[in-house]
């Protein structure tokens, strides 16, 4: 009677242990007027160590920010992990932002672990503001242009922080004083300066001497994303 006793509460222990073991997704987020493919490198090293990743794909370049921003909250809410960690290049960033709003009120949404962001406009994009005052060229460019200028008052300005998680940002920056683009006058890495990246909670930061879409394709940077989402810090930078 005894040893069926241990028996049952060796099955129950057991069944246990499956039950609290927390799952966890990693979801990454390609830039504007880009696509997921840009991200496969990322996406590849990602489950080649284990991690459970999802490429996500969204209309970058027509669909608003904020409906974006609701469409990612709520595939997500219907994911139903316990935990979740996100990559995003570039506007990416804005998107997951742009979750937020919704995410940090809901208490049934999982637990943000870690966001890596890569060359993100957090403060705007210099590109943009090149392009603001052009009417035919925003019109072609589609809605969020005009929402990544630089002004304080702009809507990437105006986005939430993510908060209670670990944020890890790569900077995209050239080694020479002109930068990747001369029309932005000060070392960019062809669309931005890297000033624009920070928000104030970083828990570390990289620089990588490569260009806004360089910055994704190239191995030191792809190193930083695994090592981030492994450690929570940028290891070999």
């Amino acid at each position: 009677m005894k040893r069926l006793t241990n028996i049952f509460l060796i099955i129950v222990l057991i069944s246990f242990s499956f039950e609290v073991i927390a799952s966890h997704k990693i979801y990454i987020l390609h830039g504007y007027a880009s696509s997921k493919s840009i991200m496969n490198r990322i996406k590849k090293d990602l489950k080649k160590s284990g991690f459970l990743v999802e490429n996500y794909d969204y209309p970058a370049l027509y669909v608003d920010l904020d409906s974006l921003g609701k469409k990612l909250y709520l595939d997500v809410l219907e994911d139903n992990y316990d935990s979740v960690s996100f990559v995003t290049h570039s506007m990416g960033g804005l998107v997951v932002r742009n979750m937020v709003k919704y995410s940090a009120a809901d208490l049934n949404f999982p637990k943000i672990y870690r966001i890596v962001m890569i060359a993100p406009p957090n403060r705007g994009a210099d590109i943009a503001d090149f392009f603001k005052n052009t009417k035919l060229i925003k019109k072609m460019l589609g809605p969020n242009v005009e929402k990544m200028t630089t002004d304080s008052t702009s809507y990437a300005n105006q986005l939430p922080i993510p908060i209670n998680t670990e944020l890890g940002i790569i900077v995209g920056e050239s080694k020479y004083k002109a930068g990747y683009n001369w029309f932005i006058g000060r070392k960019n890495d062809g669309l931005l300066i890297p000033e624009r990246v920070f928000l104030g909670n970083e828990k570390d930061v990289a620089i990588c001497n490569y260009s806004h879409l360089g910055v994704v394709k190239n191995k030191k940077p792809r190193k930083l994303v695994l090592e981030f989402l492994k450690h929570g810090n940028f290891k070999s930078k």
